[in-house]
C-alpha cells in the first residue's frame, strides 16, 4: 500500500498546491493516481528541477507503480511520455487542508443560495441561478483534488433534488414525477432531457435521456454527475431510497447522448 501523507500546501497566492519540501515522491504519486502527466507536466507543476522528476520516476518505474500511457505530441512533432500510476495499487489519498479549505467555502455558497431559493417570492431565473452556482463550485474545484469532481457534484445535486426543486416537482407515480421535472427542466431552460419507458420487467423502468445541460455538451465530465444527482434527490424526495440510478450510459457517436436508467433498489439481505 502506498500511503500519502500530507503532500501539498498552499502557495501564498493562493492559486496552485505546491510540493512541500522534502515531500516530492508523494506529492508525484498523489498526482499519477488522478491522471497521466509527463515530467516536464510534474516539474512544472511542483516547483522542482526535471532531474529530480526524473530520477523519481525511474524509482518509481522500477517499483512497479507507475506504468506508460502513452505519448504527448508537442509542436514540432516532439514527443513526451506519459505515466500515470498502475491499475489497482492501493493508496491513501489524503483530505489535504487545502481541500477542507475549499470545501468549507463551497459549502458556506450553497447554503447562502440555498437559501435564496427556498425563500425568495420572485420567479427565479433558474438556468442562471444554476449556472451561477456552478461557476463558484468550479473555481473552487480547480483548488480541490480531482479525483473528488464527481462526487462533490452528485452530492450537491442530490441535495438541490431534495430540497430545492422535490417541493416544486408534482405527480404521484415514478412516471408522473419524471414528467414534471422535465417539463421544469425545459420550461426553465435548464437543459434539453427526455424521459422514455423502461420496456419489460427485466429493463429499467425509465429512462432518463439527456440531451445537454447548463449549456454544455461535455458529456461525461462531473457536471453529468450533478445532473445524476438532481435526479436522485427528486425522487428521494419522495420515494426515499426505492429507486436508484444507473450508471450512466451513452448513446451515438460524435454528439453523444446520456441515459440514466432507473430501477427500483434492489432489497439488502442481511447475512
Amino acid at each position: 500500500m502506498v500511503v500519502l501523507g500530507d503532500v501539498t500546501s498552499l502557495s501564498e497566492s493562493g492559486k496552485r498546491p505546491k510540493a512541500a519540501k522534502g515531500r516530492v515522491r508523494e506529492a508525484m504519486m498523489n498526482l499519477l493516481a488522478q491522471q497521466p502527466y509527463t515530467l516536464t507536466d510534474l516539474s512544472r507543476i511542483l516547483k522542482v528541477s526535471k532531474p529530480t522528476i526524473s530520477y523519481h520516476l525511474a524509482e518509481f518505474t522500477r517499483k512497479g507503480l507507475i506504468q506508460g500511457a502513452g505519448v504527448r505530441i508537442g509542436r514540432g512533432g516532439l514527443t513526451s511520455r506519459l505515466f500515470i500510476m498502475k491499475h489497482g495499487i492501493e493508496f491513501i489519498l489524503p483530505d489535504s487542508d487545502s481541500d477542507s479549505f475549499f470545501l468549507d467555502t463551497l459549502s458556506g455558497i450553497f447554503e447562502r443560495k440555498k437559501l435564496d431559493w427556498t425563500t425568495s417570492n420572485n420567479d427565479l431565473v433558474w438556468a442562471r441561478e444554476m449556472t451561477d452556482f456552478l461557476y463558484h463550485t468550479f473555481r473552487l474545484l480547480r483548488n480541490i483534488t480531482k479525483t473528488r469532481h464527481h462526487d462533490i457534484l452528485r452530492r450537491y445535486g442530490v441535495r438541490i433534488g431534495i430540497e430545492v426543486f422535490g417541493p416544486q416537482i408534482t405527480g404521484k407515480t415514478v412516471r408522473e414525477r419524471l414528467a414534471s421535472l422535465k417539463t421544469f427542466w425545459n420550461e426553465n431552460e435548464i437543459g434539453n432531457i427526455q424521459v422514455l419507458p423502461g420496456g419489460t420487467a427485466y429493463l429499467p423502468l425509465q429512462l432518463f435521456q439527456c440531451l445537454g445541460c447548463f449549456g454544455t455538451r461535455d458529456n461525461g465530465g462531473p457536471l453529468c454527475s450533478f445532473t445524476r444527482g438532481i435526479v436522485e434527490g427528486v425522487l428521494q424526495s419522495s420515494y426515499g431510497s426505492r429507486y436508484e440510478v444507473g450508471e450512466r450510459q451513452t448513446h451515438g457517436s460524435g454528439l453523444e447522448v446520456c441515459i440514466y436508467p432507473i430501477r427500483k433498489a434492489r432489497k439488502r439481505t442481511s447475512a
